[in-house]
């Protein structure tokens, strides 16, 4: 069958049609698919970093900034740390300080009570002895303050005799022998209130104290004969014999002292009284011949 140029024709301006139908369709269909695709892309790309020579600078530098970051936080940490463990030392002291301040408030309270004569111990400020030597004027407001506790009527024995005694301890941080204020007076009154107290132990405190005084005085050698010769409690007696004693000494080194006096007084009780507890008191003091050989010397003059 013949073909003629006509038919040619209109076949191939078919398949031109079809074709370009054919390519129609589908540029409509797979653009979007392409341009979601692009867009995927860009979003995977942009996520994830790419290699070249900026980013691995980027990289670098986070890097670093992470290993920076985990040092401050490793820094402050130990800061941290230390700020606890100096928070718990300071509550660790402080409970300790308040156990230790408990403690000495209660064995100062056991000391009162047990022995009130040196309550007063506690009460003196932690300078009290450096004030005392560097201050006169300090030690002499308080010196005169105690002697006028110790004549005070008014107030407790035992406070009047406390007084002496830190009188007493005043005139030893000042490394002296002799205080104006430590007197016969405020002796008198204490070996007063001993000789009249119902307290042995008072008594005892006070005459203790009283066989140490730097006064010499005719009138303290006649209470202590006194005491020698008619205390019932043999400690007290022995305290009385050493204040004789020491009312001898005194007379040796004080101008006017009266050392022969005294000294004919002691001889004349040891060798003449009937009392064997007097003589048994003396003998133990003054019953070594190289004593006896130097009272009858002063006694003699």
């Amino acid at each position: 069958m013949l073909i003629s140029k006509g038919s040619v024709a209109i076949v191939l301006a078919s398949a031109a049609l079809v074709i370009s139908c054919y390519g129609t369709f589908f540029k409509s269909v797979s653009l979007p698919n392409n341009k979601s695709s692009t867009e995927q892309s860009s979003i995977i790309v942009t996520n994830m970093p790419l290699n070249n020579d900026n980013n691995e600078l980027s990289i670098t530098q986070l890097h670093n900034k992470i290993i920076s970051l985990q040092r401050q936080v490793a820094s402050l940490k130990i800061k941290n740390t230390s700020i606890d463990q100096e928070y718990n030392n300071d509550d660790f002291k402080e409970l300790v300080l308040a156990v230790l301040t408990e403690k000495e408030q209660q064995e100062i309270d056991e000391m009162r009570e047990s022995n009130p004569l040196y309550g007063f111990y506690a009460d003196l400020p932690q300078d009290y002895e450096l004030r005392i030597k560097s201050d006169s004027d300090y030690a002499k407001k308080i010196t005169t303050q105690l002697r006028e506790q110790i004549l005070d009527p008014n107030a407790t024995d035992i406070d009047r005799l406390a007084a002496l005694t830190q009188l007493q301890m005043n005139m030893y941080i000042l490394n002296k022998s002799k205080i104006p204020e430590y007197d016969f007076a405020v002796v008198d009154n204490i070996l007063e209130l001993a000789t009249n107290s119902d307290n042995e132990k008072f008594k005892i405190q006070a005459i203790e104290v009283i066989t140490q005084a730097p006064v010499l005085d005719q009138r303290l050698t006649e209470r202590f004969t006194s005491l020698l010769q008619h205390e019932p409690n043999d400690y007290i007696r022995r305290l009385a014999g050493q204040g004789l004693i020491s009312q001898y000494y005194q007379s040796q080194s004080s101008e006017g002292g009266n050392s022969q006096q005294i000294a004919q007084h002691i001889l004349s009780l040891y060798q003449h009284s009937s009392d064997n507890n007097v003589r048994s008191v003396l003998d133990e003091m003054i019953g070594n011949s190289s004593m006896l050989e130097e009272l009858r010397k002063h006694a003699e003059g």
